[in-house]
């Protein structure tokens, strides 16, 4: 059985409006064994929006281009860790020093990667087993999308936005706060 321990709606930046969506939200659940499920869920209409085709599921940079799922992890300080989780099974994991410097590739297992695309709302599923992560974070969690609609034009989404133009790296961003594992 599992915990939910967040639950949130994001926003969309007021300077990339998305036509072909009305929401975008995310729940992070913890499981008994704990590991810890991120779900996304884009509502509106789905045939709208681009969804990459299917790939294999490995590390793949530039996952952020087009349709994509990220989640923010502060590891202290000014450090965190970045996942990007695509439709099409690819993912990404990075660990950065500081605001958008020191960036190296974090070399983890696969998630399991669910992808499920409705009439109205399109829901990706990701699942880390607890040792699978770089869990010493520091309990700030940032969660963001990136939603490429097919007309070309692309959204940013996050918990909060900083000002001026989308920056998920922003410390804004890191926006939700959740307890040390094990504490749950």
């Amino acid at each position: 059985m599992s915990r939910v321990l967040a639950t949130t709606v994001l926003q969309c930046h007021l300077a990339t409006p998305c036509v072909s969506l009305a929401a975008v939200g995310a729940q992070i659940s913890q499981s008994e064994d704990m590991s810890w499920e991120v779900a996304f869920a884009a509502v509106g209409k789905p045939r709208e929006i681009v969804i990459p085709p299917a790939a294999p599921r490995v590390h793949t940079d530039d996952l952020w281009k087009t349709t994509c799922f990220e989640l923010f992890i502060g590891r202290g300080g000014d450090s965190y860790a970045e996942l990007n989780l695509s439709p099409s099974g690819a993912f990404a994991v990075y660990n950065f020093d500081h605001y958008r410097t020191g960036m190296r590739r974090i070399d983890l297992p696969a998630p399991d990667l669910a992808l499920d695309i409705g009439r109205e709302r399109i829901t990706l599923t990701a699942r880390f087993p607890e040792d699978s992560l770089p869990w010493d974070y520091d309990g700030r969690i940032g969660i963001s999308a990136v939603i490429e609609e097919k007309s070309g034009a692309k959204s940013y989404w996050a918990l909060a936005h900083p000002p001026g133009k989308p920056d998920f790296h922003h410390h804004d961003c890191f926006a939700l706060a959740l307890p040390p594992l094990g504490s749950a």
